[in-house]
């Protein structure tokens, strides 16, 4: 394995390890009549070299709707995501997730540098597009829990990326 390898391969690794945040002022996203207000906005680096990988940014809107969107900086390959997810979603081992953790990794794709990644909530409602086709979308229990838990569940991977996304500047 050559140098440049094993660096992308530990930096991917550690994927969804945030090491800085930045804020936006509030903004509205219009999804065909309805509006969403941007919470916050977080840069997410990974790994030890702390690489930009995408910037996440949380709308939300009426009904417990919301709408995480991240915007990619750099190419990212399907195994590292899962890898990210792995991380992300180690707190709920418990079987009862286990469907909707599947759903989550067969519903990843691979992403190139630009693309925008949508993960939408509404109740039980989730929806997963890249830049704006979708891709799936299930009704499955506990799927719009997990999908937006490393970012902003009870137990997320940075609690300053947290803070951000959700409005605390």
């Amino acid at each position: 394995m050559t140098l440049k390898a094993a660096m992308v391969l530990i930096v991917q690794v550690s994927a969804l390890t945030v090491m800085s945040v930045l804020s936006v002022p509030s903004l509205a996203l219009d999804l065909g009549g309805r509006s969403l207000e941007l919470k916050g906005e977080a840069l997410v680096e990974i790994g030890p070299f702390g690489l930009d990988v995408y910037i996440a940014r949380l709308f939300e809107g009426a009904d417990d709707e919301r709408l995480l969107e991240l915007e990619y900086v750099r190419d990212v390959a399907q195994k590292y995501s899962h890898m990210g997810w792995e991380e992300g979603l180690r707190s709920f081992s418990d079987s009862r997730y286990q469907n909707a953790i599947q759903w989550i990794l067969e519903t990843t794709p691979d992403v190139k540098k630009g693309d925008r990644l949508t993960f939408e909530t509404k109740g039980a409602n989730t929806s997963v597009k890249l830049n704006g086709i979708l891709l799936k979308q299930t009704d499955q229990a506990y799927a719009a829990m997990l999908i937006l838990a490393p970012w902003v569940g009870t137990t997320p991977l940075d609690e300053d990326v947290k803070k951000k996304l959700l409005g605390d500047r």
